[in-house]
């Protein structure tokens, strides 16, 4: 089995690859983590879902410097192999077009990959993640850029804890455009808003993709925001995990 860690800044999802499917599970991101813990861990979610301890492989992906090495230890001590750590130095499929390339976030190569497996090129891929990114590959096979803007939960986060008066609420599926009152219109100008400018991105990236590029979402809360996002024509959850998977199977020559 492979075992894929997609460690965000908020969160980290772990999944394990078995018999053609992912079983992932999302906890919370914790720097001070040892690798004996992030073991432990492991072990118990492998236990609580009925699974063996039989990983064969690691392939990780992170945004967070600080936990590498513990992961990394912790794949060489407890699970006895190698792990991949996700950078631009591997075979992507895709050319990098972004500079320095050693700045695009391993989350958003994987990203790229696995939408350009299951979509072709060109593709968009949107995180909705502690950021909301969205990244670009051309028909061309080469990575050409994206945007980054602030997630939904830290826009809330952020006006709840810089202001006086706007009050920290709960994210809800459906809001009116027109608040009547404070949480609602809080709802809509973050809810709403991000969705504007999504769509109106996404328009941007097709003017220089192509009309025909296809929009894929991922991330912790894209099935609650892809229904209000008509660009987006599917949500894959496991999109992260699959890129780790097709990255692992290209570096290691095993086919899963």
């Amino acid at each position: 089995m492979l075992l894929g860690i997609d460690v965000g800044n908020t969160h980290t999802v772990l999944g394990v690859y078995e018999q053609g499917r992912w079983h992932a599970w999302r906890v919370h991101t914790n720097v001070a983590r040892t690798e004996d813990e992030h073991y432990i861990l492991l072990r118990t979610l492998l236990s609580a879902a009925g699974l063996p301890e039989s990983i064969t492989g690691v392939s990780v992906c992170s945004v967070v410097p600080a936990l590498d090495e513990p992961l990394r230890q912790m794949a060489r001590r407890w699970l006895h192999c190698e792990p991949l750590f996700v950078s631009h130095a591997l075979e992507l499929g895709f050319r990098i077009d972004y500079e320095p390339p050693t700045a695009v976030g391993a989350d958003r190569l994987a990203n790229a990959v696995a939408g350009v497996a299951l979509c072709g090129r060109p593709v968009i891929v949107v995180d909705f993640g502690t950021a909301t990114t969205l990244d670009a590959v051309s028909r061309e096979a080469v990575y050409v850029g994206g945007a980054i803007l602030p997630g939904i939960e830290l826009m809330l986060e952020s006006l709840a804890g810089r202001t006086a008066r706007l009050p920290r609420i709960a994210i809800e599926d459906a809001c009116q455009p027109i608040g009547k009152t404070t949480p609602d219109s809080l709802r809509s100008g973050v809810i709403l808003g991000s969705v504007g400018a999504i769509e109106y991105l996404v328009g941007l990236f097709r003017r220089e993709l192509g009309d025909d590029a296809q929009v894929v979402a991922t991330g912790g809360l894209a099935q609650r925001f892809a229904p209000h996002c008509p660009s987006i024509q599917r949500v894959e959850p496991t999109l992260t995990l699959e890129g780790l998977r097709i990255l692992w199977e290209r570096w290691s020559g095993e086919v899963l």
